[in-house]
């Protein structure tokens, strides 16, 4: 089944994305962007309260969404660094993995020429769970196809890979129930398992 929006996610995407200019303005922030996975990320929690973390994930978003957004979402915040964790919607909406790829590459070329300062990351696209009892929620998403983006993704020119897939996985290579509330989403224990992988690339 192909993933669907509604209008009352595009109402949400919007209203989020409209909260963040009302915000306090941060000096050199670090920015997580992306989708779900990084707006339920608690990052100050799990990745320290001394950094100027600003969480830019929208749910329900994929490429396409923050190529088109990528000014408001995170350009006009001049970051530090960047890290962006993006492509498991696209999977989901059946977009062929050399469009994802090619629209990642657009968001990078967009911060080397209006944000060179910045250290950019991009992050894997972290696994999902495959049984059954997920299908409602995880719909065509698959591991297969998300190993294929990651691979390609890991090399883009430009960027600093961080591979997290393989930290989630059970023994059966699926994204671990112990880390999954839904087969798709992380719980909090599944945000703890990245925290260390990612502190280190905020502390370098």
């Amino acid at each position: 089944m192909i993933e669907t929006g509604s209008d009352a996610l595009t109402q949400y995407q919007e209203e989020r994305l409209a909260s963040f200019s009302k915000e306090r303005r941060v000096e050199n922030p670090i920015i997580f962007t992306g989708d779900s996975i990084v707006e339920f990320f608690p990052l100050k929690k799990f990745l320290g309260r001394d950094y100027p973390l600003l969480n830019r994930g929208i749910a329900g978003t994929d490429s396409v969404w923050l190529l088109e957004h990528f000014e408001e979402q995170v350009l006009d915040y001049q970051p530090e660094k960047l890290f962006i964790s993006i492509g498991v919607n696209d999977i989901g909406r059946a977009y062929p993995v050399s469009d994802i790829v090619n629209r990642m590459a657009e968001l990078i070329g967009q911060v080397q020429i209006f944000l060179p300062r910045t250290s950019l990351y991009i992050e894997s696209v972290l696994p999902v769970n495959e049984a059954q009892a997920y299908s409602d929620k995880v719909k065509i998403r698959n591991n297969a196809t998300i190993k294929d983006l990651n691979q390609r993704l890991a090399s883009l020119p430009g960027i600093e890979f961080i591979d997290l897939y393989e930290l989630l996985l059970d023994s059966k290579g699926q994204l671990a129930e112990i880390y999954t509330t839904d087969g798709l989403h992380l719980n909090q224990e599944g945000y703890a398992r990245l925290a260390p992988a990612l502190k280190a690339y905020i502390e370098n």
